[in-house]
């Protein structure tokens, strides 16, 4: 089983929810790219460096078995959904992994591209809208003016930028896959 952020649920309405976050580490990259690209640079800057592109050479597999071979001893450690993107300006995305919850900032291994930063995540209080489908940028915006929309409705304030999550591998399909709005409030 894949390991996720853990929270507790303060309030569900249909597809909508309010969620307070356990403590957790996000690794993170910035692009500069329309949101197709961005999603998928990020992500592979990112898979690099879980599948070994870290000054310890550990692994850290998305899916069930990685295989390959290594002739340097490596640790195995499972990955966590979901994968995140969030618009950070015009031309500016964010993608990121959260990082299994056994790790610490002093624990993670080093990043051998420069460009992944990591950031604590303590105590987070937000909404979540669940959808299915492709998190495509049409259905992730519309997605997003819903949430905005319940916010305003239920007298919330969004404190960060909306974030795109994604729980599923790209070979499922649509209708099963589940995806998240999730913003600060």
């Amino acid at each position: 089983m894949t390991e996720s952020p853990l929270y507790n649920i303060e309030k569900k309405d249909g597809n909508f929810e309010i969620r307070r976050y356990d403590d957790y580490i996000l690794a993170q990259v910035d692009v500069q790219a329309d949101y197709k690209k961005a999603m998928s640079m990020g992500f592979s800057i990112l898979a690099n460096y879980i599948f070994g592109g870290n000054t310890k050479k550990s692994k850290i597999p998305m899916t069930t078995p990685v295989t390959g071979v290594n002739t340097q001893k490596s640790e195995r450690i499972p990955m966590t959904v979901p994968v995140t993107e969030e618009k950070r300006n015009e031309e500016t995305y964010r993608i990121s992994f959260t990082m299994p919850s056994k790790y610490t900032l002093e624990t993670l291994p080093e990043p051998i591209d420069q460009r992944i930063m990591f950031k604590e995540e303590k105590n987070q209080l937000m909404a979540v809208l669940r959808f299915s489908g492709r998190a495509r940028e049409e259905l992730s915006q519309h997605k997003i003016d819903e949430l905005r929309q319940w916010l305003l409705d239920n007298s919330l304030e969004p404190k960060s930028n909306f974030i795109v999550a994604q729980y599923n591998h790209p070979a499922v399909p649509g209708f099963l896959r589940r995806n998240e709005i999730i913003v600060k409030i």
